[in-house]
Parts: structure tokens; sequence; C-alpha cells
């Protein structure tokens, strides 16, 4: 799968498959972010009213978290959609 490079950018109201996106320095305004569970970079990025689609491999993860007790009701995002309002820095 291609990976496509983003850096320094501001971006606004884009949908990405997070697998596929490398962001560095980068701010993410009201974007849909959809994660699979694969590897993902991501460095000095913010994310403002995004919302994140959990599938696959890391829904499954969720799930299986919330059924075992391991993440309590409302302590997780749904599986599918959740609002992400802070800012994420991950390296």
């Amino acid at each position: 799968m291609p990976i496509t490079v983003h850096e320094g950018d501001t971006i606004t109201s884009s949908t990405f498959v997070v697998e596929e996106h490398i962001f560095i320095n980068c701010k993410l305004k009201n974007c849909r972010l959809y994660y699979s569970g694969g590897t993902f970079e991501w460095q000095n990025t913010s994310f403002e009213n995004c919302a994140w689609g959990f599938r696959d491999a890391a829904g499954n993860t969720l799930r299986l978290a919330m059924l075992i007790g391991m993440l309590k009701p409302g302590q997780a995002p749904t599986p599918n959609i959740t609002r992400a309002t802070s800012a994420s820095k991950m390296n």
C-alpha cells in the first residue's frame, strides 16, 4: 500500500486511513480517521474534533477489552466512530 507523507500541514475536513499516511508536525481539524490495527507514524501532530473509526483488528481489540472488562462503558471509544478533541502526540 502506498504511503503519503504529510509534513507541516494543517488539514481540514479530510478522510484518512491511518496506516496509509505519515503525519509529521501536522494539525488535523474536523477529519475522519480510520484505523485497522496496522503500523502508523505520527510525530508532533495534533487532532482537533476528529472522528475516529476502528475497524478490523483495532475494532476487535476494543470490543474484546470491553467484553472482558478491561475497559468500562464510557471509558473506551465505540468500535466504529468516536470523537477525539484533545491533541495527540506520538512518535
